[in-house]
């Protein structure tokens, strides 16, 4: 049910991992061996979660701008959803609240992100699409958020999305031990 939210959260994530690390190849070294106690301090949580409550009242539109953005950035992204973009996208807000909900205690939902990147590798996403979602998001993050959309505020999402980037990306390195 949360596929495409936590698929757009990844995907944030890894792109701005690797769009910070100068363009290198998407490799192993994403993937943390345990995610941080605390990777995000307590204003960059408040950031997130104020920034958050601004979305959620337009979250339908905003889940319509992502994918619309999200296919404009790579159409081929788009065979990999089978069900209504609405009920996606819903499922995609759905998620992201809980996570952001959770931003102070992120261990209690690692094995929610890391079941769902068990799920995105059946549904065929690949590890370097993580890069066009995070992408899509922080834009229609920006176009929603408008000046409220600080430098701060997009290196608190770019922290956020980077760990549940990589705890999902977790099941990449587990499936190609298998």
């Amino acid at each position: 049910m949360m596929y495409g939210l936590l698929i757009f959260v990844a995907l944030l994530g890894l792109w701005m991992l690797y769009r910070n690390t100068g363009k290198q190849q998407l490799e192993s070294h994403y993937v943390q061996e345990e995610p941080s106690s605390a990777p995000l301090t307590p204003e960059q949580i408040k950031l997130i979660q104020d920034s958050w409550a601004q979305v959620t009242p337009i979250k339908a539109t905003a889940a319509e701008l992502f994918y619309a953005r999200l296919f404009e950035l790579d159409p081929t992204v788009k065979t990999l959803f089978k069900g209504k973009l609405d009920f996606q996208g819903d499922k995609l807000m759905t998620t992201l609240t809980v996570v952001v909900d959770s931003l102070d205690d992120l261990s209690s939902v690692v094995p929610m992100l890391h079941a769902m990147g068990k799920r995105h590798i059946i549904y065929n996403v690949k590890a370097e699409h993580y890069d066009t979602v995070g992408a899509a998001f922080l834009w229609v993050l920006e176009q929603g958020l408008g000046e409220l959309f600080t430098t701060e505020t997009k290196e608190a999402w770019t922290i956020a999305y980077g760990v549940i980037a990589s705890v999902m990306l977790e099941a990449y390195s587990e499936s190609d031990r298998d």
